[in-house]
């Protein structure tokens, strides 16, 4: 059943890799062609993570889960990312020299997905029938196939000659955050996303916290948050009345039918993200005086957000949004200074 699990992620990852946010490219993945578990995959239960993917004396900087930023992650991302450069410096300060990348933990390798011509690649480890550590922007070495076993500490990939960052994620079936309302938009695993530093042993866990920082300061929470969903409010992940509740709203194909009332995640002040349809990809900053979506309901009416120009890529507009139910929104984006009053016929409708 596990094993199924793995052939039903295998295709959402296929359609959800990030093109332009994490990498790009498409590309064939490959996992378990059968409905067993794999060779030496035994018991249930969280993983543990005895060893660092990278060396720590290459590790500068660490991030919680949770990053914006459409079209690609249109959702909070559900992996970190370890920094083995500092990116503040100029692309040409960088050394992007490629880095050795070990094994977390001990498993078996149940899933391999190159994202691009050049190799870039993900990779996942299945530790226990309930658990999972998948990197991605790495390049595996020969050999390293699905259905490998790997030992923590063990060599089995190198980053792949650009900077600054590769990926960790951890699935853990164990783990069912509260505020992914319709978990099938998430597909079988990625409906059960972890911060990885949890499941780090020590003295790792505390190296990998004190590395987590971000450009603009410490985040509020360093393990990161994804799921800000909550029963009859606003806050959280809405898709498009057109996409089907499967795996695949969290795909390429739903990427531009896709909008997430979130937080940021360094301070975890309130966010838009929309990932096209109403408007081009951007993330708007929700003023402090206007009401936060964890507080707007059906009985409160229509909301307005202004976005304020914050770079080359932002305009000055609006959000235009109401909660029809508990379920169901009606959203659209207004460009120009002046405050929109009522919705016009371009106006869309979303669902949980």
């Amino acid at each position: 059943m596990i094993a199924s699990r793995v052939l039903k992620f295998a295709v959402f990852v296929v359609t959800a890799i990030a093109l332009q946010a994490c990498g790009g490219g498409g590309g064939g993945g490959s996992g378990s062609p059968n409905n067993s578990v794999p060779d030496g995959v035994v018991g249930t239960g969280p993983g543990i993570l005895s060893a660092s993917p990278l060396d720590l004396s290459t590790l500068v900087a660490a991030t919680p889960l949770g990053m914006l930023a459409p079209p690609g992650h249109v959702l909070p991302t559900d992996h970190v990312y370890l920094s083995f450069v500092d990116s503040t410096l100029p692309p040409s300060s960088q050394d992007c020299t490629p880095r050795n990348v070990y094994a977390a933990g001990s498993g078996v390798v149940s899933f391999v997905l190159q994202t691009e011509a050049a190799g870039d690649t993900k990779v996942m480890v299945q530790m226990t029938k309930t658990f999972y550590y998948y990197y991605d922007h790495v390049l595996l070495l020969p050999g390293v196939k699905v259905g490998s076993k790997v030992s923590a500490g063990e060599r089995i990939a190198t980053t792949t000659g650009r900077c600054p960052s590769m990926d960790l994620g951890v699935y853990d079936l164990d783990v069912n955050p509260p505020g992914f309302l319709n978990p099938t938009r998430y597909g079988e695993l990625g409906a059960h996303p972890a911060s990885p530093y949890k499941y780090f042993t020590e003295p790792l866990r505390t190296s990998y916290y004190a590395k987590v920082r971000l450009r603009e300061g410490i985040p509020i929470d360093k393990d990161g948050r994804l799921d800000w969903g909550a029963k009859g409010r606003l806050s959280g992940d809405w898709f498009h009345t057109s996409l089907p509740a499967n795996a695949n709203s969290a795909g390429p194909d739903g990427w531009p039918k896709t909008v997430s009332f979130a937080y940021d995640w360094l301070d975890q002040s309130p966010k838009i993200s929309i990932g096209g349809t109403i408007a081009s990809p951007l993330v708007l900053s929700i003023s402090k005086t206007d009401l936060d979506p964890t507080l707007v309901t059906p009985a409160s009416g229509v909301q307005a957000y202004r976005d304020t120009p914050s770079g080359p890529q932002n305009r000055a507009g609006w959000v235009l949004v109401q909660m029809l139910a508990n379920d169901r929104i009606k959203i659209e984006y207004f460009t120009g200074e002046m405050r929109p009053i009522a919705f016009t016929a371009a106006a869309q409708e979303f669902i949980r």
